[in-house]
């Protein structure tokens, strides 16, 4: 479904089968350990999470790139050359940021994995496991939000 709201140019259906995908991710879990099932590592879980998400960011940033160049198609002159190279350099711009972007929250909810499992959170210490879950919220929330568009074409009075 993903694929082909991609082709299609369906953002709607992107964030669809995206967030179908999330769940079925995090129902996989919770059924594993419902059913006491032998379920995969938390770090590979928390990769697939991620991995999800910086796809689901990657092909808004693809389709807005697509969505532009298709306007400059066909003109040869040489503001819309410019402009093109600007498009593409946005586009690699923004792809390069959320992948670090994806990365360091990846870090940062794997240290809190870690940390977690080394203090031994019980739950007498709801206060301290609220701030962890907390801080893993604010980084997916920060890969979610965190996207610019192209700037609209500004023309200059000379």
């Amino acid at each position: 479904m993903g694929l082909v709201g991609m082709l299609q140019g369906n953002r709607t259906a992107i964030f669809v089968a995206s967030g179908s995908l999330l769940l079925l991710i995090v129902w996989g879990k919770v059924a594993g350990d419902i059913y006491g099932l032998p379920g995969p590592d938390s770090a590979f879980l928390l990769l697939q999470f991620m991995l999800v998400i910086f796809l689901m960011e990657a092909s808004t940033t693809v389709l807005t790139f697509d969505s532009n160049i298709k306007q400059l198609e066909g003109k040869t002159d040489n503001l819309s050359s410019l402009a093109r190279m600007q498009v593409m350099k946005w586009e690699r711009v923004q792809l390069f940021n959320l992948g670090r972007l994806t990365l360091a929250s990846f870090g940062l909810s794997l240290g809190l994995l870690i940390l977690g499992s080394l203090v031994s959170v019980s739950v007498n210490q709801i206060a301290f496991s609220g701030i962890l879950v907390l801080a893993a919220v604010v980084a997916v929330f920060v890969i979610l939000t965190y996207r610019r568009e192209p700037e609209e074409g500004r023309r200059s009075s000379d």
